[in-house]
């Protein structure tokens, strides 16, 4: 049996994503998952809070809270789920996070960073170049406009966290969402559930673009 390996920025298991994962992936491969804060201390996570300057990453912990950090701190936390999870014999690694790394990993197995598929995907699918994109955080939003700005997208941003906000948010945001005149909704986190994607498309009548459910999806034409 195949082995794929799936790692979150945050700490795993990831259930949470993994049950939107598993009917479109299929139970005829073997699922390893690893996480970049594994056993680390209450300190251990303090240290690798964003400061000014950094790329802000959200992601959630084993207790259920939501925890924010520098996609720079890291990086050497990753690189050692690859390592481990090479040693465990996976096929292919995919990322539970739609974070770049900037080509800061290494490995010796196919790695699946769902940015880059989407990033590829976006302008094929945008034909006027007008985006909408929810992201956890308020801190995170110049770095959304930057980043799908970058690529020739009119880029609208709205924060709205996956971790900490009800249905009933959500379904008030997705009608904010239906005046406005845009090709798609990218929720661009791995966070954002199946569940979520439904009211907002069935409140908005948009086009809604899932990170997690859209990886899985061209991680099983590589299976």
């Amino acid at each position: 049996m195949k082995k794929i390996g799936f790692i979150t920025i945050g700490q795993s298991p990831r259930d949470d994503i993994m049950k939107d994962i598993l009917p479109i992936i299929g139970d005829d491969i073997e699922i390893l998952q690893k996480g970049a804060l594994d056993n680390l201390s209450e300190e251990e996570l303090e240290e690798i809070a964003p400061q000014s300057g950094d790329t802000v990453l959200v992601s959630s912990l084993r207790d259920g809270r939501s925890v924010s950090m520098a996609e720079e701190k890291i990086i050497v936390h990753l690189q050692r789920c690859i390592d481990e999870l090479e040693v465990c014999g996976v096929s292919g690694i995919m990322f539970l996070c739609t974070g770049d790394f900037k080509d800061l990993l290494t490995a010796h197995v196919p790695l699946i960073y769902p940015n880059r598929l989407l990033r590829a995907i976006i302008p094929a699918i945008c034909d006027r170049k007008r985006l909408v994109v929810l992201v956890p955080e308020e801190e995170q939003k110049s770095e959304a406009m930057a980043q799908w700005g970058g690529i020739g997208m009119e880029t609208s941003v709205f924060p709205i966290s996956p971790y900490t906000t009800s249905g009933e948010n959500f379904a008030a945001l997705a009608l904010t969402l239906k005046d406005i005149d845009c090709d798609c909704i990218l929720m661009d986190c791995m966070g954002y559930s199946a569940e979520m994607k439904y009211i907002l498309c069935s409140r908005s009548g948009k086009n809604v673009l899932l990170p997690r459910t859209f990886s899985a999806a061209v991680l099983k034409e590589l299976i």
